[in-house]
């Protein structure tokens, strides 16, 4: 039946978009842990129409299957640029989510509406909130030097929100716009300036935002370009938030960017701040486009993961992410991705799981992939894949 839902749209979208249509096939075996079998494959195809352009996505993973189901559309109406994506979840089967985002601009004003609609929790499509909707209205202007911006939501906010898929494996989508339960009405205010003049060449950035139900939520300043010496300069940016505080400092030199964040909170009695107390800390120095060092050591686990996500398995507690790239064949550029995670004690220096992710352009439309996973004490995964694009 699959086969031939694929070969109707196929020949359908070859009649409608005739020689505009374009796409890619991408999969992935698994080689480690025997059996070798098929991960994932993923199926997508878009074409031109006028002045739109429309597309599908259909992806496959594992002894699961046909787990998502997306359509996206793009294009303009007049002064309006507009693209919308919907999410079907095949095997329950249900719609999802859908996304519009449109733009406009107005004597100087830039403003973005997003238009979000949740469907029904269908297992085994997990999430909170559906049926919902809501919508999310983002401004922005210049005056002189100065940026003013203004985010608003009505049953809606700017954040990512994520919709589980639970059956044989877990598998995620996230999107831009998170729904609230409740309908269009007024949910949070964000307001911001950028490139506010301080002095000795320096400005500064100033954020603040609230919501309904919690009143303040959070303050974000951000002191930018601080000179020290010899070319080097650095921003400094402080967020209170209603769960968390954190400090980031952005060093700049000579074309290498790097950042510092501490993750803590302020202990306070009353009015009075009593000290800071300290999860953890990220250094991360950018040398490229993707040629990178990070390295996140967290004191405080579970309070570090509330503000981050997961990212640490049983009592790991600090990673290394080496990322690096290069010229490849055909004009393409190869990829190579090393994630290191250890934990207190137990093997050599206490590392507990490498991951490996790397990319190989063989063709100018053929790129191999290849990924390594491998835990102490485990048996190591191990998957290939390829891209092709026509």
């Amino acid at each position: 039946m699959t086969r031939r839902v694929f070969l109707i749209l196929f020949l359908f979208s070859g009649l409608v978009f005739g020689q505009a249509l374009s796409g890619n096939w991408s999969a992935k075996i698994s080689l480690l842990p025997p059996p070798v079998s098929l991960a994932s494959t993923e199926f997508s195809l878009q074409g031109k129409l006028f002045d739109w352009t429309f597309g599908g996505k259909a992806e496959f993973f594992g002894t699961d299957g046909w787990v998502w189901q997306t359509f996206t559309a793009q294009g303009a109406l007049g002064p309006l640029d507009s693209e919308w994506t919907i999410l079907f979840g095949p095997l329950a089967p249900a719609f999802l989510y859908a996304l519009g985002k449109t733009n406009v601009t107005i004597s100087g004003l830039d403003l973005t509406f997003y238009s979000v609609l949740l469907g029904p929790n269908v297992p085994p499509y997990v999430f909170t909130g559906g049926p919902s909707g809501g919508m999310v209205v983002e401004g922005k202007t210049k005056i002189d030097d100065l940026t003013l911006n203004l985010v608003v939501g009505f049953g809606a906010r700017k954040q990512d929100f994520a919709i589980v898929y639970s059956g044989d494996g877990t598998y995620t989508k996230t999107f831009p716009i998170d729904p609230f339960p409740g309908g269009f009405e007024f949910t949070y205010l964000e307001l911001s300036a950028e490139g506010i003049p301080f002095c000795c060449g320096i400005s500064f950035d100033l954020g603040f935002s609230f919501t309904k139900e919690l009143g303040f939520d959070s303050l974000t300043a951000t002191l930018k370009s601080i000179p020290l010496c010899c070319g080097i300069s650095f921003d400094v940016e402080v967020a209170f938030e209603t769960e968390a505080k954190t400090v980031n400092i952005k060093p700049k030199w000579e074309g290498i960017t790097g950042c510092l964040t501490v993750y803590g909170d302020v202990k306070a009695s009353g009015a009075a701040i009593q000290g800071l107390e300290l999860y953890g800390w990220k250094i991360r120095c950018d040398l490229g486009d993707c040629i990178y060092a990070e390295f996140l050591t967290a004191l405080n686990v579970t309070k570090v993961e509330e503000i981050i996500g997961d990212v640490f398995q049983n009592n790991e507690f600090e990673y290394v992410k080496l990322g690096f790239c290069g010229a490849g064949c055909c004009g393409g550029q190869w990829t190579l991705g090393i994630n290191l995670f250890f934990k207190p004690s137990g093997t050599l220096f206490g590392l507990s799981r490498v991951l490996l992710d790397a990319s190989f352009p063989i063709m100018a439309n053929l790129t191999v992939d290849l990924g390594l996973s491998a835990q102490v004490g485990a048996q190591a995964g191990l998957t290939v894949g390829w891209t092709f694009t026509f």
